[in-house]
């Protein structure tokens, strides 16, 4: 497939965004149990968007006791990420992310990845040390870019992941009108 038509099934008619984002694409399938660690990672992320969300209503001011209380959890998260060497995030890449894949624009992915079937690892909340590990399969190569497609994902994950990449757009719409 070429760059076009990479681009094409991606991201044509489909919400997508620019950012970076910390990834790596490692060889072979996802682990054993990584759907149900993925959409749970995805489910809780949501959970905590919306949240916040309701928190920065200007009509429903939030607790300030609660604000002081999600602050201590930040920062404990935060602390907590910078201990474990063990969960040292993957790689800050500049990405074009849709629910059907993604684009890397970077060329130190290995060319040998994109021959068989991969796994896309990914760390989707900012701050968090915790990734989803995704099934996905090259669909194109061209210079230091590479198109990833997800391979089909259980129906929740699918929908968790949609929901998580529109709301990744709209920080990204809310992002260039600023800017």
């Amino acid at each position: 497939m070429d760059e076009a038509a990479a681009d094409a099934a991606l991201f044509d008619g489909a919400v997508a965004c620019d950012l970076a984002a910390r990834l790596r694409i490692q060889p072979g399938p996802p682990p054993t149990g990584s759907t149900e660690a993925a959409e749970r990672l995805l489910r809780d992320l949501a959970m905590m968007e919306e949240r916040r969300a309701e928190s920065d209503d200007s009509a429903h001011p939030a607790d300030p006791a609660l604000r002081r209380l999600e602050a201590k959890l930040d920062l404990t998260l935060q602390l907590l990420a910078q201990a474990l060497p063990a969960l040292a995030p993957p790689p800050t890449r500049a990405v074009r992310l849709s629910a059907r894949g993604l684009r890397i624009d970077d060329a130190a992915i290995d060319a040998a990845l994109a021959d068989g079937p991969a796994t896309l690892a990914w760390q989707p909340g900012e701050g968090l040390p915790l990734q989803a590990h995704l099934p996905v399969r090259c669909v194109a190569r061209e210079g230091e870019r590479s198109w990833w497609a997800f391979e089909p994902l259980e129906p929740a994950v699918a929908d968790l992941l949609e929901r998580h990449v529109f709301r990744l757009h709209r920080r990204w719409l809310a992002a260039q009108r600023r800017g």
